[in-house]
């Protein structure tokens, strides 16, 4: 009976390392696709119990004692498994566990040492009864929430199969007209019982792990959709950016186009200067052929400067008005407020108009300049049409200046301003104040700051007129959220 009792322990033993070593296999990987450290204990315990086994009946009675703790705590262990798959356990559940297994040990102990192998044996299946009751009602649970899978169902009808096999052993011992004194002594039906009962064991231990396995699995079925998902949005997204980013240049062409009445104005006032100057030289030339060849140098020269002014006002003009690429570089900020400025410089004097000014040299900002001018100049531009009907003194001031996180600017005027109603609605599309405006101005000007990571806000100017601001972040790199 001991040599039999030694091989079927060394069976078990040898079946339990090889579910451990699948077992632990799981724990490779991310972390969040390991399996609760229960299931790796389950399987720890269950050898362990298989080695104590073997080594009770040569290395002391004291080994019966770890045996049976074992197999009790491989059953806590299962049903704390079971558990994880629903929510995730808790340190208090595992220190009352704990707590509970050590009670077990001492309780085993003290009656291996003073009670009979009758006790022992009702002891062991009131406590095996507990835990597998405990693991069939988290399996059930798991049921419920994950769904009744093959994994399931097979997993709990062992279990009760085990119940059902230690209830029948407790049975015939608890009806035995001569109980045994130790275990090799008991009977043939009490013996097969106890086999048996080991062998669902082992089902158990096989259904856990498949179980788990197929948690894994669709852990990882359900991570492997998410980034389709992920990738299907990102195209999604990139697509909408470069819609967004075609809209805005397509946009800022049509707010240019609306403001060309003012721009062509002050081109046209600033072109007529350098080309009535070259007619007026060249009639001089023409009708003085006596001139000296230096005094004819000096006419030549003055041509080709005013004949050069022209030029740049037209490159100026075609530069505003191209439409531009998408791209971000390094933009002078001074030099584009300057340039706008120079655009509405006629339209100011006509309307008289004082401008005042701080602007900071040599600000940089990472931008796209044909975007950026736009804004400033439908800045001016709003300002100044608010101020045609206004009394005078009509008042613009303009400040730039640049930190080491932001570059503002602020473009203020002396207006009626935005009252609290308009102020919601200011920066929506479509929305304008103005008669002839087209609402997108503002909104688009918004927009592109939005585009830039930087924002747009209006306030009140210290003289009761709007306040409008400008804040882009010091030389950072474009938001991509539209």
């Amino acid at each position: 009976m001991t040599f039999g009792h030694d091989i079927i322990y060394l069976i078990l033993n040898v079946i339990i390392l090889g579910m451990t070593v699948q077992a632990k296999s799981l724990y490779e990987g991310q972390k969040d696709f390991r399996p609760s450290r229960a299931l790796m204990m389950t399987f720890i315990a269950a050898n362990l119990s298989a080695i104590t086994g073997v080594l009770f009946v040569w290395a002391g009675s004291f080994f019966l004692t770890l045996t049976n703790t074992l197999m009790l705590a491989s059953g806590c262990c299962a049903a704390l498994t079971a558990r994880s798959w629903r929510v995730p356990l808790s340190p208090e559940l595992i220190r009352r566990s704990a707590a509970f297994m050590l009670f077990v040990l001492v309780t085993f102990e003290v009656f291996r040492q003073n009670g009979t192998y009758v006790q022992r044996v009702v002891i062991y299946c009131v406590f095996s009864t507990m835990f597998l009751s405990w693991l069939l009602y988290e399996v059930w649970q798991a049921r419920r929430q994950k769904g009744n899978t093959f994994q399931l169902k097979f997993l709990a009808l062992v279990m009760l199969i085990s119940l059902s096999l230690r209830l029948a052993r407790m049975t015939v011992v608890l009806m035995l007209e001569v109980p045994p004194e130790s275990l090799f002594q008991e009977g043939m039906m009490p013996a097969i019982l106890r086999l048996v009962s080991l062998s669902m064991d082992v089902l158990i231990l096989s259904s856990l792990l498949g179980y788990s396995i197929h948690e894994l699995a669709q852990k990882n079925k359900l991570i492997q959709e998410e980034s389709q998902r992920v990738r299907a949005a990102n195209v999604a997204l990139d697509a909408a950016l470069a819609e967004n980013t075609q809209m805005l240049t397509a946009l800022t062409m049509s707010v240019k186009s609306n403001n060309m009445g003012v721009l062509m104005a002050s081109l046209a006032h600033e072109l007529s200067q350098p080309l009535q100057m070259i007619r007026t030289k060249t009639e001089l030339l023409a009708s003085m052929p006596e001139l000296q060849n230096s005094e004819r140098q000096w006419f030549i020269q003055g041509l080709i400067q005013d004949n050069k002014r022209a030029g740049d006002i037209i490159v100026q003009l075609r530069k505003f008005l191209r439409s531009g690429s998408s791209d971000f570089n390094d933009v002078h900020l001074d030099q584009v407020v300057a340039e706008s400025l120079v655009m509405v410089q006629t339209e100011l004097t006509r309307c008289k108009i004082t401008l005042t000014q701080e602007v900071e040299s040599d600000v940089v900002v990472w931008a796209n300049e044909a975007q950026l001018q736009m804004v400033v100049l439908n800045l001016l531009k709003n300002a100044l049409d608010v101020l045609r009907t206004v009394p005078l003194p009509r008042e613009i001031h303009l400040q730039l200046k640049q930190s080491e996180q932001t570059t503002q600017l602020t473009v203020s005027d002396n207006g009626p301003g935005v009252t609290e109603s308009q102020r919601a609605h200011v920066f929506e599309m479509f929305y304008s104040t103005k008669k002839e405006g087209m609402g997108l101005g503002l909104w688009l000007s918004h927009s592109i700051l939005k585009h830039h990571g930087g924002l747009l806000e209006v306030s009140t100017s210290p003289s009761g007129g709007a306040c409008f601001t400008m804040t882009l972040p010091h030389r950072s790199a474009p938001r991509n959220d539209g």
